[in-house]
């Protein structure tokens, strides 16, 4: 018997491609195309929340969810995947509503709405009746403007309409012109949807948007990018996390030695930890032709790590193995891991990457642990975690003075110690440089240490030559350090070599697709470059989809305070010092002078509560003053940074306010970028 109609409460979803219709007319093969680009992008995120798409009509997909904040949730994941796909933008309405449900059909009043305000949304941007409104109205992390009332075809009643936004759409109420002009505006004025805490871990795991590309592999094809999942510690005991990771770590950077291979970096892939995603999903979201799943199990001394390679198109197992030993064996058995890979997907080794491979050593097992434990505490950065792992680093050394990594691990550690817990400079990076020319001389192939080199080189030393050596030198020994090719753009844009910046952060995003700071720098190297627009998408992406940091709000907040913008300084100044750590007192003057005196009021606020504070920061009075317009003052600070030998130097022939020309005129101003050595200066 065919099934009786079932009425129920629904969200129904309707989404719309902008400017198909005149795309298909001009070039159709792309038009198809982008359609079904469209779907492959907005599928995941529907199911992932529990919705079903009814229908695909035409440019348009017609989904029904079972709660509102579901149906808001995906479709503020879909656009934000959709946010650097530069031919395709979508319009979302969202209507909650009585349907009818017949087999596969759905329709009814809630149906008719939701297609009816689909088209009041802007261009990237989702529109939302005020049924919706009423459910999601408690999520203080959704952007809601009110749209007003407004009258649907074949709907009796009036409906108000909200929209679902970020700061540059302004709060306004919706007349038919204003719609009209709105459907004009071009795409890369228009920035989608906000996000949201509720689905920030979801959306920290989906960005396709972040990748290369999304280029799938057939079944029969090569094999040339690969993701080494965490390790599962089978040990049942947690406090053995330390060494699950550490043989994620140590695996990761044995297979980055094969050059031919793109190797996602461990802040991505630890997002990964204790997911039931499927396989397949997690290498279409690195953008990696196979993934490398496994185990490591530690009783006593004896250690046994179980691997396997899977293809990321058709979930098909390559290859598997389990490798046994003493512990004291273990970088062998990861080297073995290595070769294997490289053998299964035929690619072939240089002599240089077999003899890295094949030179391995007997290792101490305390002085294994001592450096696990210290790569546990670091990749924490913080000041607390970061003095930690420099302990167990020294621990490792104490045990086997012959651990390069060990001494890797002290540089690195030195080199973040000046900036996470504001160690002066000079008693940090010395030590850092130290440290790095102690690995290189029991092991001169040492990629990392030659990057730590280069970093300390241009925080700390000003020595922009010797700095680009090292940079060059550890990146040709290993390609696929996600954070040395970022450092390495951070360098390369504070020279105002903006083009050769992005080709670096561009390729560390690659490697490392969701980590948060990498994407910020991108988005402010865009905007320095010149695409304004493009950085500040980015960089208001970043800020969404990791609300709790203060990079991209810090950065933000320089970049409006400079092209003095009101509204947006206050937004994302207040979100910098909210998560920057500032106290309760300086927050709530900086809120009163904004509300006093707007922006000059704001800055002045921010200046006298730097003042109060113990021992202010030499570059944020720079920046404070500079932002009021009062030069002399601000060069006596930036001359104190000098001093001080701040890092924040590195940054002042690119960053505002020192790109205001009255400060590039100011002659104190042209000694100290003379003396900061900057090349061609």
């Amino acid at each position: 018997m065919p099934s009786e109609p079932k009425r129920k409460l629904a969200a129904i979803m309707f989404t719309d491609m902008v400017g198909y219709t005149s795309l298909m007319q001009k070039d159709e093969g792309k038009a198809r195309k982008l359609i079904e680009r469209h779907r492959d992008l907005m599928k995941p995120h529907v199911d992932k929340h529990g919705g079903e798409i009814i229908q695909y009509v035409g440019d348009g997909t017609f989904c029904r969810f079972d709660s509102a904040i579901e149906a808001v949730n995906a479709a503020l994941e879909i656009q934000h995947v959709l946010l650097l796909e530069d031919d395709m933008s979508l319009r979302i309405g969202i209507h909650v509503g009585d349907v009818v449900i017949k087999g596969d059909e759905v329709y009814g009043d809630g149906v008719n709405v939701a297609s009816r305000i689909e088209p009041l949304a802007k261009p990237g941007g989702i529109c939302l009746s005020g049924e919706v409104y009423t459910q999601i109205k408690n999520h203080p992390d959704i952007d809601l403007v009110a749209g007003g009332s407004k009258e649907l075809k074949n709907v009796k009643d009036p409906i108000d309409i909200y929209f679902v936004g970020v700061s540059t759409v302004e709060k306004r109420s919706v007349s038919e012109e204003t719609q009209k002009s709105d459907l004009s505006i071009p795409r890369k004025y228009i920035y989608s949807g906000a996000a949201v805490i509720a689905i920030l871990l979801i959306v920290l795991w989906n960005l396709p948007f972040f990748s290369s590309g999304g280029r799938v592999l057939e079944a029969s094809g090569e094999i040339r990018s690969i993701a080494v999942l965490p390790l599962e510690n089978l040990s049942g005991d947690p406090d053995k996390d330390y060494f699950s990771d550490g043989m994620t770590e140590a695996l990761i950077a044995d297979i980055a030695k094969i050059r031919a291979l793109r190797v996602i970096s461990r802040t991505s892939i630890m997002r990964y930890k204790g997911t039931d995603k499927s396989l397949p999903e997690i290498a279409k979201e690195l953008n990696v032709d196979a993934i490398l799943e496994g185990s490591v199990l530690l009783i006593g001394d004896e250690v046994r790590i179980t691997a396997q390679l899977i293809r990321a198109a058709t979930d098909e197992h390559l290859w598997a193995e389990s490798y046994i030993g003493n512990i004291e064996n273990v970088l062998s058995l990861q080297a073995k891991i290595a070769k294997a890979i490289a053998n299964e997907i035929k690619i072939t080794l240089t002599p240089e990457e077999k003899n890295r491979l094949e030179s391995v050593r007997k290792i101490n097992p305390e002085a294994l642990e001592a450096y696990l434990k210290g790569k546990f505490f670091w990749n924490k950065r913080t000041a607390d975690d970061i003095s930690k792992a420099l302990e167990f680093y020294k621990q490792a050394i104490g045990k086997d003075p012959t651990y390069a990594l060990a001494f890797v691990g002290m540089a690195e550690s030195y080199n973040l110690l000046h900036e996470y817990a504001g160690i002066p400079s000079s008693e940090t990076y010395p030590k850092a440089v130290a440290a790095a020319n102690e690995a290189l001389k029991l092991d001169p192939k040492f990629g990392e240490a030659h990057i730590s080199l280069a970093y300390a080189y241009h925080e700390h030393y000003w020595d922009w030559e010797k700095a680009e050596a090292e940079f060059l030198k550890g990146l040709e020994l290993n390609p696929n350090y996600a954070t040395g090719r970022q450092w390495y753009a951070e360098f390369l844009a504070r020279q105002g070599r903006f083009e050769e910046a992005l080709v670096q952060v561009r390729k560390s995003r690659e490697l490392d697709p969701l980590a948060m700071v990498i994407h910020a720098n991108e988005g402010f190297i865009e905007y320095l470059s010149g695409n304004r627009d493009k950085g500040l998408k980015l960089l208001k992406s970043v800020s969404q989809l990791y609300p709790n940091s203060y990079i991209p709000n810090w950065l933000l907040s320089l970049i409006y305070r400079g092209e003095g913008n009101e509204k947006e300084a206050y937004k994302y100044t207040m979100k910098y010092i909210r998560f920057g750590g500032f106290p309760t007192e300086f927050i709530e003057s900086v809120e009163e002078g904004f509300r006093d005196s707007g922006l000059v009021g704001m800055n002045r606020a921010f200046l006298e509560s730097l003042i109060s504070l113990d021992d202010p920061e030499p570059s944020l009075m720079s920046q404070s003053y500079g932002f009021l317009g009062e030069y002399e003052k601000a060069i006596d600070w930036l001359e104190e940074s000098y001093d001080q030998k701040d890092v924040s130097m590195t940054g002042i022939l690119i960053e505002p306010p020192y790109t205001d020309p009255v400060y590039r005129s100011n002659p104190r101003f042209q000694v100290l970028l003379k003396k900061m050595n900057f090349p061609d200066m």
